[in-house]
């Protein structure tokens, strides 16, 4: 039986015979640079313009000897289309590379949250930088958090900017934050404007204080995101559901499953681009609010750390 790891490394060799651009990020990304042990699911993010080859691949892969199987995941996502992808969807699909592999899931992006620009590591071009995973893992759970700083930990020396955007322990950040060249401070601190809190908050609990009201706003936008996909797909399947004759995922090849989704999701007009049709200023703005109240705080306090909106919603 092939572990999760193994079946990545034969999955990434056919992405790359098959000419599909992409990385790996999130769980398998952590593992391959040291801050996790282990992780079920892989999650890669694709050029967008590779999406047709990616497809074809998928199909491909079921017509091999001895033949894969493929299927849509009945959990929440998108068909595997420009229109839908290009716009912060994920689509998931379950794979069985032989007949005695478990069912292996793999989630996929083409423009992942948080993430202004696509790009991977200088130890394996495979993999997502540690920049691009820190972004990423800025989300409302928490088991996230350390992987954010560990990752800006391990940047100190190969990118020292965005090792200050990443750090959240405090006696660390402010020792690196003094050893940091003035013009990488400048620069830091224009995305990350806490950083200039530092030279008048000496007191390490002021500043984990400082820190923690800076986390909030990113969990609390990062849920505000995630809720707006939630709505769309949940109106759309309970219409879809509601369909005589409605069956998903089937048991089709998935070349048939994708069409049928595609045509479900057009017949039963699931949203495109669920953060444009809000607005990226107001759903930034409502989740500034709402972290005002969550961490019982004022906007005045606020407004010294929330990131500007291009690193939140890029």
């Amino acid at each position: 039986m092939s572990t999760p790891l193994e079946f990545l490394k034969v999955f990434a060799a056919r992405l790359s015979q098959a000419r599909v651009g992409y990385a790996i990020t999130s769980g398998m990304a952590c593992v391959f640079y040291g801050l996790q042990q282990t992780t079920k699911d892989s999650d890669l993010v694709i050029d967008l313009n590779d999406l047709p080859r990616f497809r074809d691949l998928l199909g491909d892969l079921e017509h091999e000897m001895p033949p894969w199987r493929v299927s849509y995941r009945v959990v929440f996502g998108v068909p595997l289309e420009a229109d839908y992808m290009a716009h912060g969807w994920t689509s998931h699909f379950s794979l069985w590379d032989r007949a005695d592999s478990p069912e292996h899931h793999v989630d996929l992006f083409c423009k992942p949250p948080r993430v202004a620009r696509v790009e991977t590591g200088p130890e394996n071009a495979a993999f997502a930088s540690r920049h691009m995973v820190a972004q990423m893992k800025r989300t409302d759970r928490e088991r996230d958090w350390p992987i954010v700083d560990g990752l800006g930990l391990q940047l100190r020396q190969l990118a020292p900017e965005q090792a200050l955007l990443h750090i959240q322990d405090a006696r660390l950040l402010r020792e690196f934050w003094g050893q940091a060249p003035t013009k990488t401070q400048e620069a830091a601190s224009q995305r990350r404007p806490l950083l200039r809190l530092l030279p008048s908050t000496p007191d390490l609990d002021a500043l984990h204080a400082w820190l923690r009201l800076e986390r909030t706003v990113w969990e609390t936008v990062n849920q505000e995101r995630y809720r707006l996909y939630e709505s769309a797909w949940k109106q759309f399947y309970r219409i879809w559901r509601a369909d005589e004759g409605f069956e998903w995922p089937t048991s089709e090849p998935c070349r048939a499953q994708h069409e049928r989704l595609c045509q479900a999701a057009a017949r039963f007009g699931l949203e495109r681009d669920p953060i444009g049709a809000v607005g990226r200023e107001a759903l930034y703005e409502r989740a500034l609010r709402r972290a005002v109240v969550r961490a019982d705080s004022t906007a005045e306090k606020m407004a010294k750390v929330q990131p500007p909106l291009a690193e939140v919603l890029p």
